[in-house]
């Protein structure tokens, strides 16, 4: 299991580059090799040297359901940005 970065406190959202509609956890997405849909579950959990408390990664975690497996994604490989909220 990869961690994710939970969705209330992430300060980023994932953003579809062709509409600019924001991407949510739980979301269904075309798999970026016409496999299907996965799953996005939110960034990567990043640990930085010297900081206290961990912070959202710009890397996407995604779950295929057949096989039931997590995995990872640039977001260019989705075709998506992250953009900072706070």
């Amino acid at each position: 299991m990869i961690a994710v970065f939970p969705a209330a406190t992430a300060g980023v959202r994932l953003v579809d580059l062709a509409t600019g509609e924001e991407i949510k956890p739980g979301q269904s997405i075309p798999e970026p090799y016409g496999h299907g849909q996965i799953t996005y579950l939110g960034p990567t959990v990043v640990h930085q040297e010297g900081e206290p408390e961990p912070k959202p990664g710009r890397v996407a975690v995604v779950q295929y359901t057949s096989p039931e497996t997590d995995w990872v994604f640039l977001p260019a490989e989705l075709h998506s940005r992250y953009e900072d909220t706070d």
